[in-house]
């Protein structure tokens, strides 16, 4: 392993006056040196590793990037910091340039580019000059000459990359060129981005949450290509042209197809993506039992490390083994290695297949950044050298950095940098190579404009005379080409015709039926046909006619059945074109999806004569329950007898009798009422007739489930306490009978969440008799930082060591209402099992001030319905017809039509103060417990 000597820096091109460098981790933590870390390494036989560059020559290293002569560009980052900061905009960012010039692995010339940019996530070279992402815009600096030296000030190229104010993570970054010659990049779901060129007005910018874009530098073209995933922070092109990147979090391993809406925790920008693609990896690299957070400190080191995943390379020299060639690469945050991935052909796409992995180390310090294959066929690693990361909150150790060269034995100079290089399938619409099919259909098209989210715009114009002579050619690569990954590249092209050509192009493809069950080719058309929902409904019905794919006619389907009310025309014509069974389920099928929530709707025409004409023997019971369920909706006084009696069949299965309970509480047929106070003492569906009762305004309803409330589970009782709290009149009551030894209700049964919404109603004389039995529910506790200094002096490292943990998990089940741990709790807040918990500073932070950082997904929202119930909790989605309300127990959907006024709280769900009300042991416990990296038993 070879020592790094000391660089040849070139001072003429730093500026004397770069801010000063400050550590604010706490202590005077220090890493390994890197020479120490150099050795922690386990390469596989064969392999060895140099010290390419360190600190101080090196620092903070975020990003890379390399020129023709084989030189690395580095970006340094300093101005992220800790999480009350977020970024420290006293300080700079910095581009260097480093050099191997004798090839041994150790760069021996160092040069500053620039060091006045902030915020700094990437950088990439070519072109006429330097690319940086510093999120809100993607820089451009001149540099015409390449003599290293700014040709002038940075060029403001394109703009928009949110940087979020309740985020301080999933930021833009990744510039890379790609082999069509657009820039290409990344931007996480947390920072939203509304992408356009300098100066576009808000209502022409494309809206972007998660995924990748590229923008072509001379057309002045931005397209956002993908919408989804959480934090994408790697990619690169395998010998094809195939772009694959790396992500965190909601699957790691995804194949680039353009147009694409993938797999988020959070709701889709389009409401008519109704299913969004998963990762292509058949594989985690941590336990989904539990949370993904739950994957720290070695937990998931043999499904291989963790959950965190940055930078990517597929690896394509030869100076490595010929077994690593073609694999893909990809670093493991907590499990301080690289995931190694072989990528296969699976239908239309690929599946990515775990191989061991590689380059593990014992540094804790380790961070991979970046990995990457450089010019003379070795892989680089950028090690940012940290401790913590976005959840894990222990300050910016800005002094520290390495990059390491991992090689098969020596390496040698390359004839040429990157001559390894080879060149890609020569784009050809005739040839034999699939891949030279594909690339072709991507070059003759990528002139044409994309909008992934809202179909054409009306300022666009299309090349007609290319689309003229383009389009037959495609058609006749959907009717004759066998290769599915050419189908799939023409379902992508939907998105990029105008709308009239849309239908043609679509038929064709659904026709095939051996792509029934493809994973990808019945979403990625779906997404090209969704706006002719509203511009020609009909041009629906001809694709639907051919259609072999039953996933597609279900979406065509809902999406139909959701303009029942003002367009009934065209479900008819739906429905009356089914010509076998598939077709039909599948058309059942989206009808049910269409009308959740819905409490009544029109019956199509043509309905009874769909019904009669269903056989389906092998899925009777299936097809038997979705008529009857539709059949009520529509205002069929016989299906809401038939289940009424399903209800009442003490013999049919529990989940069926749930279902058929709730098809009842939409219906709200006369006997509700009577049919849910029957249903009280029934175990399995209590919870859901307290729901049904919930509808009616009867102060004696509010009066029995006080009465009974013992009689109902302990696990039962929330429920019983949400209908209760929905109502001002039954909150008084409940109030009343609320309080400790001998009371009905125990006070401890009322959360804050429930507290919170009690206050909501803004009658005084509740609020006060919610005080005088429950407590007071403070909005703001004064000063925040000198109570968080206060607890955190009193929380030492010695007293927490007394901590009884399991007093701690009973005092915990205050936070079990909205918040999950361990796979137990509610899905209001955010879950807790990872989430940074085990740093003291971070859980205060939150706990003291939990309106300090409101992420979007999890801000409460207020409704308050038309029939006098309040309900309050996270919109999980919505739709023009019905909104979906994440409650503390479960989700419920109202049709927007019932709501009367809703309002969004900028504050968090979780109100302060709540450490205030206990005992100093109390509070010990709870933080010790919540700091402890594993469950403990509750007290006996």
């Amino acid at each position: 392993m070879r020592c790094l000597p000391l660089l040849l820096i070139l001072p003429f091109l730093a500026h004397a006056d770069f801010p000063a460098v400050y550590n604010s981790d706490p202590g005077d933590a220090q890493p390994p040196t890197p020479q120490e870390a150099l050795g922690m390494f386990k390469l596989p036989p064969g392999f060895k590793a140099t010290l390419f560059a360190a600190e101080p020559d090196v620092q903070n290293p975020i990003a890379m990037a390399w020129d023709d002569k084989g030189r690395m560009w580095v970006a340094e980052n300093y101005t992220y910091a800790e999480r009350t900061k977020r970024f420290d905009l006293s300080l700079k960012d910095r581009v260097i340039i480093l050099e191997d010039r004798d090839w041994d692995g150790v760069a021996e010339t160092r040069k500053v580019f620039t060091e006045d940019v902030q915020m700094l996530t990437s950088v990439e070279v070519g072109r006429g000059g330097v690319w940086l992402m510093c999120p809100p815009q993607v820089l451009f600096i001149p540099d015409a000459n390449h003599d290293d030296v700014p040709d002038g000030p940075a060029q403001v190229v394109l703009d928009g990359f949110t940087v979020a104010k309740d985020n301080y993570h999933n930021f833009a970054n990744g510039l890379r060129w790609g082999p069509d010659g657009w820039l290409y990049g990344r931007c996480g779901h947390s920072c939203p981005a509304l992408l356009g060129l300098p100066g576009t007005p808000e209502s022409e910018r494309i809206p972007m949450k998660g995924g990748i874009w590229r923008f072509h530098p001379e057309r002045k073209v931005v397209e956002v290509l993908t919408h989804g995933t959480t934090n994408p922070w790697g990619h690169d092109w395998d010998a094809n042209g195939e772009m694959f990147f790396i992500n965190t979090v909601t699957g790691h391993l995804w194949h680039l197809m353009q147009g694409a809406h993938l797999h988020d925790m959070s709701p889709s920008l389009n409401p008519g993506v109704y299913e969004r693609l998963d990762m292509i990896a058949d594989h985690y690299h941590f336990d989904t039992k539990g949370s993904w957070m739950d994957s720290r400190d070695g937990k998931a080191n043999d499904l291989g490390g963790g959950h965190a995943h940055i930078g990517m390379m597929i690896y394509q020299a030869d100076q490595w083994p010929n077994e690593y060639r073609n694999k893909l690469f990809t670093l493991n945050m907590h499990g301080r290695r690289a995931n190694v991935e072989r990528l296969e052909r699976l239908g239309s796409g690929y599946v990515g297949r775990h191989e061991p992995d590689v380059f593990l180390t014992q540094d804790t310090w380790f961070r991979g950044m970046e990995i990457s294959t450089g010019p003379d066929g070795s892989g680089f690693i950028l090690d940012w050298s940290d401790t913590g990361e976005c959840h894990d909150h222990t300050g910016v150790h800005r002094t520290s950095g390495r990059i390491f060269r991992i090689s098969y034995g020596d390496a040698k100079k390359p004839e040429k940098p990157f001559a390894w290089r080879k060149p890609l399938p020569t784009p050809d619409l005739e040839s034999k190579d699939e891949y030279a099919r594909v690339r072709a259909i991507r070059q003759a098209t990528e002139t044409w404009p994309l909008d992934t989210l809202r179909g054409p715009l009306a300022k666009v114009e299309y090349p007609q005379s290319a689309i003229t002579t383009t389009l037959p050619k495609l058609l006749q690569k959907a009717r004759h080409d066998s290769s599915s990954l050419v189908h799939l590249t023409l379902a992508s092209t939907l998105q990029r015709l105008p709308l009239k050509h849309r239908p043609e192009l679509a038929i064709e493809l659904v026709k095939h039926a051996e792509h029934a069950e493809d994973k990808n080719l019945p979403s990625l058309v779906w997404y090209g046909l969704i706006p002719l929902g509203d511009s020609d409904p009909m041009a629906l019905i001809s694709v639907a006619q051919v259609c072999t794919w039953p996933k597609l006619t279900r979406w065509i389907t809902r999406n139909l059945a959701g303009r029942i009310e003002t367009q009934p025309e065209p479900l008819r014509a739906l429905l009356a074109c089914a010509t076998n069974e598939a077709q039909r389920i599948a058309m059942l099928e989206g009808l049910s999806d269409a009308f959740q929530g819905w409490r009544k709707a029109p019956k199509p025409t043509g309905w009874e004569g769909f019904v009669a004409s269903l056989t389906t023997p092998g899925q009777a019971e299936r097809v038997s329950t979705l008529v009857r369920e539709l059949s009520s909706l529509f205002g069929d006084g016989r299906a809401l007898d038939a289940i009424k009696a399903t209800v009442l069949d003490s013999q049919a299965d529990i989940t069926t009798r749930q279902a058929a309970l709730k098809t009842l509480i939409d219906a709200r047929p006369p006997f509700l009422r009577e049919l849910c106070e029957s249903l009280l003492s029934t175990r399995g569906l209590n919870t859901t007739a307290i729901r049904g009762l919930g509808l009616f305004d009867d102060p004696a309803i509010g009066q029995r489930l006080i009465q009974d409330y013992r009689k109902f589970a302990t696990a039962e009782r929330t429920a019983v306490i949400d209908a209760l709290v929905s109502r001002p009149a039954w909150v008084a009551a409940l109030l009343e009978n609320m309080g400790d030894q001998g009371a009905k209700i125990a006070r401890s049964d009322l959360t804050a969440f429930h507290a919170r919404q009690i206050r909501s109603f803004e009658v005084p004389a509740l609020t006060a008799k919610l005080t005088e039995v429950w407590g007071e529910l403070r909005e703001s506790v004064g000063d925040k930082a000198k109570l968080i200094h206060d607890l955190k002096a009193q929380l030492t490292p010695a007293v927490l060591a007394k901590a009884n943990l399991s007093q701690g998990r009973a005092m915990y089940q205050i936070c079990a209402a909205c918040h999950q741990m361990y796979g137990e709790g509610g899905k209001v807040g955010p879950d807790l099992t990872g989430s940074g918990r085990s740093n003291l500073d971070y859980l205060l932070e939150n706990i003291i001030d939990p309106s300090g950082v409101v992420s979007a997904d999890y801000r409460m929202s207020l409704l308050t319905l038309k029939d006098g119930r309040v309900l309050s909790g996270v919109i999980a989605r919505q739709n023009d017809r019905t909104l979906t309300l994440r409650l503390m127990t479960e989700e419920t959907t109202v049709e927007k039509s019932e709501i009367a006024k809703q309002e969004t709280s900028p504050v968090s769900m979780m109100p302060e103060g709540l450490l205030m009300a206990f005992q100093p042991d109390q509070v010990r416990d709870l933080i010790a417990y919540l700091m402890h990296p594993s469950q403990v038993p509750l007290p006996k």
